[in-house]
Order: structure tokens, then sequence, then C-alpha cells
């Protein structure tokens, strides 16, 4: 009999674990499907299948010791199962403290990427961390898209949209006099060379969103994809890639106010943004968006970004609407 009660009591201590451990996993789950990319959390959708494996036969192992005769080799029993929970609680949180340090290193890789950016373009520094900033504000007024949009993974593609200008030669991306049209077809070409560059890492699961975000809605953008078929996380990076160019010092023109660039970004709705989305954007809250700026996030003086002289006039393949591209010459308000 006592060595009956010692097994009932080994047994409750260990599902005492058991338990803290499958709700431990699926929050790991949870954690990898919002902030880890599939290539990197795929393996622990196999460690759950294990799990509930593992505690259906503790439970079963459990019942069908308890219902026999207490004897000593049924306590060691008991206390191997428990070991076993313990075990399995221990590699649980390890894991957890694995996944945050993993995310911790794809953020250092991110900061390395958008550094690499800054330092080649010395006009748009501070460009990457601006449009994220502007981002992670509009994602809260997205609140009927939120079943459908991942923020972190939103938030990675916001500050890498640009990462294709690492490819781009240094010389093109700090010119501040207009661009010839072979130069704005190489700048044109920043979107599929991050694509290409975000396709050989683990991110090429946002490499889509990073390809299209010069997209419009009426089909005039770099590819020529129509509304439908841009994906809804270029069409945010769009507006905010937008808002961040209008609102940012440029050798060519000051900067707009936020009044000013928020009426261009309207003007756009069902043009080159969304108008569902602009509708959302038009929500964000002015005192939170306004004193967000790229001079901010370089370490520049208001109104020292620029060097004042003015490009030529636009190339012949620049679009006629207001948009990021330097060569365009913005209405006068």
């Amino acid at each position: 009999m006592a060595y009956k009660a010692i097994s009932f009591l080994l047994f409750i201590g260990g599902g005492i674990f058991m338990g803290a451990a499958t709700a431990g996993y699926h929050q790991l789950l949870t954690y990898y499907r919002q902030q880890v990319y599939v290539s990197l959390g795929k393996n622990y959708r196999i460690n759950i299948t294990l799990l509930y494996v593992f505690v259906t036969g503790y439970i079963l192992g459990a019942v069908d010791t308890l219902l026999r005769t207490g004897t000593f080799y049924h306590a060691v029993i008991a206390l191997a199962l428990a070991l076993a929970a313990l075990y399995t609680w221990f590699s649980m949180r390890e894991q957890a403290r694995a996944a945050v340090l993993l995310r911790g290193k794809v953020l250092e890789a991110i900061r390395a990427f958008v550094n690499t950016i800054d330092l080649k373009d010395n006009l748009f520094k501070g460009h990457s961390k601006h449009v994220y900033d502007i981002v992670n504000l509009f994602y809260e007024e997205l609140e009927d898209y939120h079943e459908v949009l991942n923020r972190e993974k939103l938030l990675d593609a916001a500050i890498l949209h640009d990462i294709g200008k690492i490819n781009i030669s240094s010389g093109i991306l700090s010119k501040s006099e207009g661009l010839t049209h072979e130069e704005w077809e190489i700048l044109k070409s920043h979107p599929l060379r991050g694509k290409e560059m975000l396709d050989e890492t683990g991110f090429r699961e946002i490499s889509d969103w990073v390809l299209y975000h010069h997209e419009w809605v009426n089909g005039n953008g770099y590819y020529g994809l129509a509304s439908e078929n841009i994906p809804l996380e270029s069409k945010i990076i769009a507006i905010a890639d937008s808002y961040s160019a209008l609102s940012s010092e440029r050798a060519w023109r000051a900067r707009l106010s936020h009044e000013e660039t928020l009426a261009v970004i309207i003007s756009g709705a069902g043009k080159q943004f969304d108008r569902k989305l602009v509708d959302c954007f038009r929500r964000i809250d002015r005192e939170r968006l306004a004193p967000l700026t790229v001079e901010a996030n370089a370490g520049l003086p208001r109104g020292k970004a620029g060097n004042g002289k003015r490009p030529g006039p636009p190339v012949a393949s620049a679009p006629a609407f207001p948009m990021t591209a330097r060569p365009v010459d913005f209405p006068k308000r």
C-alpha cells in the first residue's frame, strides 16, 4: 500500500510538470508562428507531436500502474515517468530560452543590414528605421486585418524593404543630381535585388512583400501588378515608405509637413495606394506620427539633410504622381 501511495504522489508531481511543459510548448509554438520563420520553426511542430505521444503514454502508464497492486517495481516505474516529465519541462524551458536568443540574433542581423544600407545611402540615412516606426504605428489602426497580418514579420519586411540597395552603387544612391535613364533603371531594380537576397536566407517568407512595395493599386507600379495581386503587407509598406520620403529632407527639396504629406497620400488613394488602407492611415494620431522623422533616426538635425541642389527634369520612366523616386518634382503647396 505504501508503494502505491508513493507511486500516486510521483504521478501527481510528474503530471504537474507534464502540464506545465505542454502549456509551455504551446506558448513556444505561438511565439515561433509570430516571430520566427517557417525554416527556423518547423522542427517544433514535430516536438509538440512527440510531446502529445508522451503525454498519452504517461496517462495510460499512470492509470495502468495505479490500478495494479502497489509494489516496489511499480514505484520505480512511477519515478521513471516523473523524471521523464521533469526532463520534458526542463527541455521546454531551454528551448524557450534558445528561441528568444535566436530572435535576438535575427534582430542583430537585420540591424547590420540596415546599417549597411545607411552607410551606402547617406541621402536616405535613417529611412528604413523610419518606415519601421511608421508601420508599427500603422498596424494599430489595422484591426480589421489583424487576423491575416503577422506584426513581427510585417515589421521585419518594413525595415528590410530597401535591402536590395546594398547591391547598388553608392554613386547612384548618393547622387544628388537627376538620375539618367540607365541609373533610374538600376535604382528601380532594388526590390528584385532585395527579394533575391532574402530568398537565400530564412527571410524568404517575406521576400515578396519587399519585392512589391513599389506597386500601385492601379497597375502603374514597377512590375505592373493590380491591386488584388499585390500582397497586403506590400501595400502597407508602400504607404509608410511614401510618408517617410515625402516628410524627409532631400537635396532637391525641403521636407513636407505632416499635413502636406498626408494630403499627397490621400490624393493617391485608389491610384497609388489602397483606399481602405489610406483611410486606416489617416486615423493615426498626429501627435504620435508627426514626431517620427528620418533625421531623428539618422542622428541628423532638421534641415541639414540636403545640399540645396535641385535635380534635372524627371527621367522618362519616372511616374508622374509623387512617390519616393528622386527625379520626380513634387507639386507646390
